[in-house]
């Protein structure tokens, strides 16, 4: 894949100015950027360089597997209509739909289940430590059983232990450990070979550690279930490939993922879900975020104009809540046709 190097000139005083005060909050912040924009690939900065570069996704992960999920559906191993009970083996009760769990209209809180969330958080915070570092398919049951006489309201409210739910049935219905079947299918079926499960501090290093002080990061196993939500790790060029997936690709499991689920209206109304994806109501956008430990991340993308937005970011204290900002700088730049993008030709 041809990449086309940019320089941050490019941007307008704005935007560059937000970028570098980002950057110089600590030497060790570290911030890339990539821009795709009618079938051409941008990345600011040294490509050679950038690509080398790996973050954790956080929550971007749940896109993916949203469209694992559609996949096994469109594959006649699952219907996104049932209840998980129908391929979970639990104790009787009533449970949410799998297509619930994908929109977050289950109703369940983003501390839920709080008896895993609630001590995880008291002894580290999400930024020093993963809340959620011990759980296994096993911890996902118990959690489940313990809400059996769930009611299953349609209301919006975005949930991680909904992603453990779907790697749980995944893995069930595949008959194979869900880190081997999501992984498969983020390399041979998505292609994108550089995004995979972050599996262990020995093989991992924090990008803005610089080899000089190593900052707190969230440590995973393969058979945790809470990957499916937040344990990915990828570059710019991938993300980039995942862009154009979106934007062009015939496959029903990526374009059904861009279907609004109206029943996920928030308060303001405008804010709305799709399958894994957010979007805001008579738009063309589509966007999520993530974030664990120190790193960010966010991608943003409008399908009409089939144009996005990528940036991730390793950086401490306040600064890691600008990546988003930035993101949605520079895709409003994009769109109002304000960089240069001719000038790495």
């Amino acid at each position: 894949m041809n990449i086309i190097s940019l320089n941050y000139s490019d941007l307008r005083f704005k935007t560059a100015q937000k970028i570098k005060n980002y950057l110089l909050l600590s030497e060790n912040n570290r911030m890339t950027i990539g821009l795709y924009c009618k079938g051409d690939f941008y990345v600011f900065g040294n490509t050679d360089d950038e690509i080398k570069l790996r973050y954790d996704i956080g929550s971007i992960s749940k896109t993916f597997t949203a469209h694992l999920i559609l996949k096994l559906y469109s594959d006649g191993k699952l219907d996104v209509n049932c209840t998980i009970d129908k391929y979970l083996s639990l104790k009787k009760g009533k449970y949410p739909t799998i297509y619930q769990l994908l929109t977050h209209t289950a109703g369940y809180h983003h501390l839920t289940p709080i008896e895993v969330t609630v001590p995880g958080l008291l002894t580290g915070s999400y930024a020093r430590k993963n809340p959620y570092e011990n759980c296994t398919d096993k911890t996902v049951i118990k959690c489940l059983e313990r809400r059996r006489f769930f009611k299953t309201p349609v209301r919006y409210g975005y949930s991680d232990f909904a992603s453990a739910i779907l790697a749980t049935v995944a893995q069930s219905v595949a008959d194979m450990p869900f880190a081997t079947l999501f992984e498969d299918f983020i390399k041979k079926e998505l292609g994108l070979l550089n995004t995979n499960i972050v599996e262990d501090l020995i093989t991992r290093t924090p990008l803005a550690a610089k080899n000089k002080k190593i900052l707190p990061f969230w440590n995973w196993n393969k058979n945790n279930p809470y990957i499916a939500g937040g344990g990915m790790v990828s570059n710019i060029e991938d993300l980039l490939k995942y862009i154009s997936l979106q934007i062009e690709s015939d496959c029903s499991y990526i374009k059904n993922a861009h279907k609004v689920c109206e029943e996920s209206e928030i308060k303001n109304n405008n804010h709305l879900m799709c399958i894994g994806w957010h979007t805001y109501k008579n738009s063309n956008q589509l966007w999520h975020v993530g974030g664990v430990g120190t790193f960010r991340s966010s991608v943003i993308i409008n399908k009409k104009l089939k144009l996005g937005v990528a940036v991730l970011g390793n950086a401490k204290g306040r600064a890691t809540a600008n990546c988003h900002y930035i993101a949605k700088m520079l895709y409003s730049e994009l769109k109002n046709k304000r960089i240069k993008l001719d000038t790495g030709a």
